[in-house]
């Protein structure tokens, strides 16, 4: 199946372009973000070939790691999830948990590695080349923010014996770091991806916003040319990306600047069964689950078992962001901390947002969740229960597909059941998802190219 073939414009000159080093989505968190050193923004959303820290070639970079003092590096990177940074302050305490970054730097990582895509056997995509750090990835709304957690991370980047490590693995390690120092299933790591110079290559998976193109004739390839509407879907909701794009291109996610799927689902036309004018809105569990299994496995290549396993442990640490609405009328505070927006849904996945948990299956599956919005207006879902246990979490239309979908539910049951299961199940597709790339298209690829790898048995007296 042939994957779309771009012939890349002339660079434009670095001193006739003006650089934007930050993708924000409101003014208001740009204006916060800017106490923060320009050095961390620099370093970790670079000018097209201005980076401090040049790309080494694969040669001297398997000569670089062989060095690597791996515990060291974790208990670096440990210590940069727990100092929360006045500029960009961690998650956790607006939730009654410690403060920690390690949602976030799950969630850096799952957007890095997520544009893996395995289409009839063939790799392609993924975090190796941290293209994430570049143009058109670093200006794709669902990687909002994510700058500042390349930024934030910078400050290990920025230290002697880490400045010839790779961002792939940096990114790739950090999440999988927060994933075991929360106290969650990470049994191995191996090192090896070297970073691109650029992000041309990422170009065939979509362009949103092109004010942050660094090249000749840039031009959005969003909304999608070739899409559609699901035959229950509200036709003035939004279309969703066909696979195959008019220039032969193949869209991975249902649209332009997503990694998957539209997280709040598509909304069912009134002529349908399930319509039910009474409430908030009309979003479709059901409906979520056909496109969340076209992404995932038809587009993405992964099995039902997979896509279960990894939404559930990818939602269980961090939160969502979508509060600035609340920020108080005249308040000096930006949008910063609780009143954050990233993605515009707002609230955490669990009770322990910070610490590994197994929440997220119990709650949808014995508590009845009822349409909700967001602060800045988005729909999601809320527990019916307003005084239960899980009172202050919330849900996604598509986390609510997995329980509404027969084969889904049936994994989301065993996963309940079966914490011990989910651990090994969630560790397995996490790191094939952070493993594998158009470089190194098998899980074990990285260990056998460069053999350096980790199964963290130094990391069980670590924890955040």
């Amino acid at each position: 199946m042939r994957i779309f073939e771009i012939v890349f414009p002339r660079e434009k000159s670095i001193s006739s372009h003006s650089c934007m080093c930050a993708t924000v989505v409101a003014s208001t968190a740009s204006t916060a973000f800017a106490s923060c050193p320009n050095s961390w923004q620099q370093i970790g959303s670079p000018p097209l070939h201005q980076e401090e820290f040049k790309p080494l070639t694969k040669e001297a970079y398997h000569k670089y790691l062989a060095d690597l003092d791996i515990e060291k590096l974790y208990e670096t990177i440990v210590e940069t999830i727990k100092a929360s940074e006045e500029c960009w302050p961690a998650d956790g305490p607006q939730d009654g948990d410690v403060a920690s970054y390690a949602g976030l730097f799950g969630r850096l990582a799952w957007h890095c590695s997520g544009t893996l895509r395995v289409i009839d056997g063939v790799s392609s995509g993924g975090c190796e080349g941290g293209r994430n750090r570049h143009w058109p990835e670093r200006e794709w709304r669902d990687n909002a923010n994510l700058d500042k957690a390349r930024a934030i991370l910078s400050q290990v980047k920025q230290m002697p014996r880490y400045q010839q490590l790779s961002w792939g693995d940096l990114i790739t390690f950090a999440g999988t770091v927060g994933l075991k120092a929360s106290g969650g299933p990470a049994e191995k790591f191996c090192f090896g991806r070297v970073d691109d110079e650029d992000g041309r290559k990422s170009i065939m998976l979509g362009t949103e916003g092109i004010e942050q193109c660094e090249f000749d004739n840039c031009r959005s390839m969003s909304p999608c040319e070739n899409n559609f509407h699901w035959p229950e879907q509200d036709p003035k909701d939004d279309a969703r990306c066909n696979l195959t794009q008019s220039n032969g291109r193949q869209q991975g996610s249902h649209s332009v600047g997503l990694i998957y799927v539209f997280p709040h689902g598509p909304q069912l036309r009134a002529d349908q069964p399930d319509f039910d004018a009474s409430q908030l809105h009309q979003r479709s569990p059901k409906l979520s689950a056909k496109e969340v299994r076209d992404t995932f496995q038809t587009r993405m290549g992964w099995t039902d078992q997979e896509t279960v396993a990894l939404i559930g442990g990818g939602h269980t640490l961090g939160r969502s962001h979508g509060n600035c609405a609340s920020l108080p009328h005249g308040s000096s505070t930006k949008c910063t901390g609780a009143y954050t927006t990233s993605s515009g849904y707002e609230g955490a996945w669990t009770r322990t947002p910070s610490q590994w948990n197994y929440d997220f299956f119990e709650a949808m599956l014995e508590h009845e969740w009822v349409p909700t919005q967001s602060p800045d207006g988005l729909d999601q879902w809320g527990p019916k229960n307003t005084m239960g246990k899980f009172a202050n979490t919330f849900r996604l239309t598509s986390d609510l597909s997995l329980v509404n979908d027969p084969i889904y539910r049936q994994w989301a049951i065993t996963y309940k059941n079966d914490h011990n299961r989910f651990d090994a199940d969630f560790a397995t597709a996490w790191f094939k998802l952070t493993h594998r790339s158009t470089n190194h298209p098998r899980d074990d690829d990285l260990e056998t190219d460069a053999g350096k790898c980790t199964d963290f048995k130094f990391a069980k007296s670590i924890s955040v």
